[in-house]
């Protein structure tokens, strides 16, 4: 599949195809031995609420829904004692879905160039995100992205850790 990513909010009338997509990213996830996502988290609830505090985007490729991130400025307790370098706000990505037949289509990336030129938008030069860690492809295309790694949480009763990175948006900016 070829072409631009294009990305906007998610609309109420897409939660449905939303949430079936992310049910196929999850399915996806657990054949490469990630069970970062279950029955438990995310739920359909937690897009919904994205969606209406208008915190969901969603990004097309070819006309179809290819996948969706939470962009906001929430973070989760557990990030306060880890060793930052940047000060809040902080723009955090969470919920990031890609459809699996989307995958390596660079929807991530472009997802992550979005929540960027958001923060930069809204004068806040600090991003940041956690994922589990077996989650080998997201934590890729986070060091892709430019993110540094701060350290490592505990979070939704999971055994294995989630890493926790940052982008420090002031430090690109000089010379």
């Amino acid at each position: 599949m070829t072409g631009e990513v294009t990305i906007r909010p998610a609309r109420r009338e897409e939660l449905e195809e939303i949430w079936a997509m992310v049910g196929r990213a999850v399915a996806h996830m657990n054949q490469l031995g990630n069970p970062q996502w279950g029955e438990d988290y995310p739920t359909r609830d937690f897009y919904a609420g994205d969606m209406n505090r208008g915190e969901l985007y969603a990004a097309f490729l070819g006309g179809k829904l290819a996948g969706v991130a939470c962009v906001n400025t929430s973070e989760s307790p557990e990030y306060d004692p880890l060793p930052w370098t940047t000060s809040r706000p902080a723009v955090v990505i969470h919920r990031m879905a890609i459809d699996p037949t989307f995958q390596r289509h660079g929807v991530g990336s472009a997802l992550f160039a979005f929540a960027e030129e958001e923060a930069r938008r809204r004068g806040i030069a600090a991003m940041r995100i956690d994922t589990y860690s077996l989650n080998d492809r997201m934590q890729a295309l986070i060091r892709k992205m430019g993110f540094s790694k701060v350290g490592e949480i505990h979070l939704h009763g999971r055994p294995l850790t989630y890493p926790c990175f940052e982008k420090d948006l002031h430090q690109e900016e000089q010379p």
